[in-house]
């Protein structure tokens, strides 16, 4: 990105260069075992407001797109809605993105961290660390675990696992989405940790 263009600095949470393996718990874990291990740094960086450079952006050179997208959905809390109505709009929007002719659209999460602290069913905190989905291991046996009859035959095709964010209501106040540019990126950047 271009320092020309307006920005803040705000400090992001990186993994240290001397931290031992992370371990992410998806599920509450034993007693005494934290949910997340991994000793984070922060790190001031510029985050430039995508609204701005809309018509530079490309999934295939940034890894990520801005759309606007007015969705049926009432009520984001409500996992069968999600699930029958933005589904769909889902798999239209990334169709329409990308030129797909196979989208699925397998899961989601709803993040806010006063209905988590409040033990809201289905709601998760906000992650505040760096990080990245899927790695060249994990997307292909992502596809292999939710598409086991097709999967050989997608894999031998281009295919992608593309997050879809959006904020449930008005503009985000609080640990707003942030996303770096894949071109600002090599593969000796990323770390494996343990998913559970």
């Amino acid at each position: 990105m271009q320092s020309n263009i307006e920005h803040v600095e705000a400090s992001l949470n990186y993994l240290a260069r001397d931290s031992e393996k992370p371990v992410n718990y998806m599920y509450r874990p034993p007693e005494g075992v934290p949910a997340r291990t991994g000793t984070y740094v922060k790190h001031t960086m510029p985050i430039y407001n995508a609204r701005a450079i809309l018509d530079a952006l490309s999934l295939d050179r940034q890894g990520f797109a801005l759309v606007h997208q007015q969705s049926m959905v009432r009520n984001f809390y409500d996992d069968q809605e999600v699930r029958t109505v933005y589904y769909p709009e889902v798999a239209r929007i990334v169709k329409q993105a990308t030129g797909a002719i196979k989208v699925h659209v397998f899961d989601h999460n709803v993040r806010n961290r006063e209905l988590m602290k409040r033990g809201e069913k289905g709601v998760s905190e906000p992650v505040r660390v760096a990080h990245n989905d899927y790695t060249l291991k994990s997307g292909p046996q992502r596809v292999r675990e939710l598409l086991p009859d097709e999967a050989e035959v997608l894999l031998k095709n281009r295919f992608a696992v593309i997050n879809v964010w959006r904020p449930i209501r008005g503009p985000v106040q609080e640990s707003p989405l942030a996303v770096c540019d894949a071109a600002s990126m090599v593969q000796r950047d990323f770390v494996a940790q343990d998913l559970k």
